[in-house]
């Protein structure tokens, strides 16, 4: 069913399910409730493969460069076809679009786990695969990120998206113990069928959800990336929020994602299970830095942010100067959660900004800030690994960001104005 809002626009009535007072009023949502849940069980079979993969190419290779290429063989096409993802995003059905990429994207997870079960896996096979991945998130992305509108009331959206954020991350605590006992016992192959397997839970719910129609220009053949390029133009304050994401992916992220089993094999010198426990301190960390943002009050938004620039700071350090698991594992915990809390206001005051004629444009541009330098950010890191040491490269990420924290401040000051 569906009622007409305030504004004139169609939304999805919600049927009431309970929920609690503060954050979870988009629980309320029945194709939202649904859709995160199939996301809940997709999202933790992601980080099985992620857990898996990276113990693999580790293996297949002893270079930080070898992950790195990896992840540029993935964000290459993020790079290039994320805006006519955007586009695509605006102008088709958004759930279509979504029911293909995550089809593609099941598929794609059992292939690399037949190659692996084979026993011939090369590295080059792994960079084709994630070449493959990377075509298909550059559609899926825009158009998950400007789907939850069209799921929840407007009121309601902040909380939807601390509430996937909460999921994105909490996977990440389940995700690599579950991989590390499923690889453990079948072997690797098994976390990548694991992962194909769980992608029917999102297919499911969206084929069974009824989400409102996106407003504005949906259906129209005639659209171009340069209205979304020229509304952020126009708002420095998107400009800003879409700086700050950008930078934290840029010196932040190379080293809490991607250079960490490189980190626990040759830095700490710890097997699969240290670096699942790792993972898992960085899941809870980011899994809390979302559950904070559902109590953040609005006007405080830029001022946590500034709090969390100097402490993703101070966690890098740590990580720099830590001998000890222990050590390592509460240095990453807190580094994630800072991050996590991070780019949840940013996604949040973005997505809060922009009309939906423009959503899908919009977004694929925060999709690039946060995704399309990933490539060359997470090479210039694990080159820097590989010349001067792991810890070096640490402590100089930790020094470049708190300088453009700082070069950014009177940007973050004016957009807690906007």
């Amino acid at each position: 069913m569906m009622k007409a809002s305030e504004a004139g626009v169609v939304v999805a009535e919600r049927p009431k399910m309970g929920g609690s007072k503060i954050g979870l009023g988009a629980l309320r949502s029945r194709g939202f409730a649904l859709f995160w849940s199939g996301q809940a069980i997709s999202q933790t079979g992601t980080w099985m493969q992620q857990f898996a993969q990276g113990w693999v190419v580790a293996t297949l290779a002893s270079s930080a460069l070898a992950l790195a290429s990896v992840n540029l063989a993935a964000s290459i096409p993020i790079l290039f076809l994320t805006p006519l993802g955007g586009v695509a995003a605006d102008r088709m059905d958004r759930r279509r679009i979504l029911l293909f990429t995550q089809t593609v994207l099941a598929v794609l997870a059992i292939v690399l786990g037949v190659v692996i079960q084979a026993g011939h896996l090369r590295l080059w096979e792994v960079w084709l695969v994630a070449l493959l991945l990377g075509v298909a998130t550059a559609y899926d992305l825009p158009a998950y990120q400007a789907f939850y509108p069209q799921l929840v009331e407007r009121e309601d959206l902040p909380q939807a998206i601390a509430l996937n954020q909460a999921t994105f991350h909490g996977s990440r605590i389940i995700g690599p113990a579950v991989a590390s006992w499923v690889v453990a016992r079948w072997g690797t192959a098994a976390a990548f069928y694991a992962n194909g397997a769980s992608f029917l839970a999102v297919i499911g719910s969206l084929l069974l959800i009824r989400p409102a129609p996106a407003a504005g220009t949906t259906g129209q053949t005639r659209l171009s990336m340069g209205e979304g390029v020229r509304y952020v133009r126009e708002h420095p304050h998107i400009v800003a929020l879409l700086g700050l994401t950008a930078m934290t992916t840029m010196l932040v992220f190379p080293n809490a994602a991607t250079l960490m089993p490189f980190y626990a094999k040759h830095v700490l010198q710890v097997g699969p299970g240290g670096l699942g426990i790792m993972m898992a301190a960085s899941g809870t960390g980011a899994f809390l830095g979302a559950m904070f943002l559902l109590a953040l009050p609005r006007r405080f938004r830029i001022a946590w942010v500034t709090t969390a620039l100097i402490v993703i700071a101070l966690a890098l350090c740590g990580l720099a100067q830590s001998r000890y698991l222990p050590l390592s594992v509460t240095a990453v915990a807190i580094l994630s959660f800072g991050i996590s809390s991070t780019l949840g206001v940013a996604s949040t005051m973005v997505q809060e900004s922009v009309p939906d004629a423009l959503r899908g444009r919009v977004m694929s541009l925060y999709s690039l800030a946060f995704t399309g330098v990933a490539p060359f950010a997470a090479l210039a890191v694990a080159w820097l690994a590989d010349v001067i040491g792991m810890r070096r490269e640490l402590q100089l990420a930790a020094v470049l960001f708190g300088i453009c924290g700082i070069l950014l401040f009177p940007m973050l000051r004016k957009t807690n104005r906007e």
